[in-house]
């Protein structure tokens, strides 16, 4: 069972992650695609190049729909919209986006409120 929390415990490294080298910026999602490679039932420890090439192509991808983005709103610049218009297409993407997108609205304005709760003493 710890094992298992282990794996799906990100958020718990992140103070640990800020103050990574560069060498280790390198293996950035690694730890991420380690897992979702394991819930779409893979090994739990898969093979090294196996996150090599998974890594490869969601950098791959990233970085492509980012110059795209760069070219499809004012020029230089990318700004959010840039990434729905491309994406439009793709029901499942697009969704997801903007899933995740009212998702972080909420928690901001949850974080808000609970920010402006006075603690009573």
């Amino acid at each position: 069972m710890d094992d298992d929390e282990d794996l799906f415990a990100s958020d718990v490294d992140e103070d640990k992650e800020k103050n990574v080298n560069p060498e280790d910026k390198k293996h950035a999602l690694r730890r991420d695609l380690r897992t979702m490679v394991y819930g779409f039932g893979d090994d739990k420890e898969p093979y090294d190049k196996t996150l090599d090439v998974l890594e490869a192509i969601v950098l791959n991808y990233i970085k492509e729909l980012c110059q795209l983005a760069m070219k499809v709103g004012k020029p230089d610049k990318m700004a959010l919209e840039d990434i729905h218009y491309l994406i439009r297409r793709d029901s499942k993407k697009f969704s997801r986006v903007k899933d995740l997108l009212s998702m972080s609205e909420e928690l901001k304005k949850a974080r808000k409120q609970f920010d402006e709760v006075k603690p009573i003493l």
